[in-house]
């Protein structure tokens, strides 16, 4: 925790891009429960409850806080193809560091935090900074899983179009339907 308050309160002494930055860094120093809830990251992507305050002179957005944060992928036929979507939700989303200031208040997750440096990122940064979730094993497990569900139901429905086309003696529907079927069994990793 003392690396991070000595991160935060340098970065505050350094002009930022957003002029009431300075004001949530101060409300964040002065909070030693949610110091000790902050992680560091070099990229917010993927990452559930996220925050990035920049320096002046960065490319970007100087302020942005997104609580609440799921990301799900879906899997839909479009023209006959298979399509992955990838979906984000999220509870709260704000660009104004006051009205952070007054959502962060009750908050009592884990504030995944990206500094935007206009330069080089100091020397004690890179040490505690995590490249995020997107190597954690668990995070990509889930999303494997979540995708072969997808998968599955997506195969579930295909059949069921498949038996349609028997009973209406449609050739032309049946033999489409087959093709995607196969693409999905090909894909799915459950025997189907």
């Amino acid at each position: 925790m003392i690396k991070t308050i000595e991160i935060l309160r340098e970065f505050s002494k350094t002009p930022l891009k957003h002029r009431m930055g300075k004001y949530l860094l101060d409300f964040i120093l002065n909070n030693e429960d949610l110091l000790k809830r902050i992680v560091f990251v070099k990229s917010r992507n993927s990452l559930p409850n996220t925050m990035v305050i920049a320096q002046a002179g960065t490319e970007g957005s100087p302020f942005e806080l997104e609580l609440g944060v799921r990301e799900h992928e879906e899997v839909s036929l479009v023209n006959g193809r298979l399509v992955k979507q990838t979906k984000k939700t999220r509870a709260t989303w704000t660009h104004d560091p006051v009205e952070a200031v007054e959502l962060l208040r009750n908050f009592t997750g884990k504030l995944h935090v990206e500094l935007i440096f206009n330069g080089e990122q100091p020397p004690i940064y890179q040490t505690v900074v995590s490249s995020g979730t997107k190597s954690d094993v668990s995070t990509e497990f889930s999303s494997i899983i979540h995708e072969q569900i997808d998968l599955a139901i997506l195969a579930i429905t295909l059949k069921k179009e498949i038996d349609d086309a028997l009973m209406d003696h449609d050739r032309d529907k049946f033999f489409a339907v087959v093709k995607m079927y196969n693409q999905v069994r090909e894909n799915c990793l459950w025997q189907i």
